[in-house]
């Protein structure tokens, strides 16, 4: 069996279950009137995101972003943010989206 752990593709379930727990919340912020949210972490420290050399502890972890250490694998040409130690998740997006749609 393999290991979840250094699996891409349950680190994308993982990511789709951050942006449904978003989509189930903010309609009741919305129908109770509340302004503005704030997600609960924006990046664990001690659980980097990897895909290779280790285990991915980013999948524990409920951060918007991805912290990257020096296993991350990731080329930079293929990071948003090339100069700085996270990328954000599809979680980050969500909530950016709903921002931005309010104008």
């Amino acid at each position: 069996m393999p290991d979840r752990r250094t699996s891409g593709a349950a680190h994308d379930e993982r990511e789709e279950e951050q942006v449904r727990y978003i989509d189930d919340l903010m309609p009741v912020f919305d129908e109770e009137g509340v302004d503005s949210v704030s997600w609960f972490s924006f990046f664990a420290g001690r659980s980097p995101h990897r895909t290779q050399g280790g285990p991915d502890l980013d999948m524990a972890s409920y951060s918007i972003v991805k912290l990257l250490d020096e296993k991350h694998g990731i080329p930079s040409s293929a990071r948003a943010y090339p100069d700085l130690p996270w990328e954000p998740k599809e979680a980050f997006h969500a909530l950016a989206g709903r921002y931005a749609a309010l104008g």
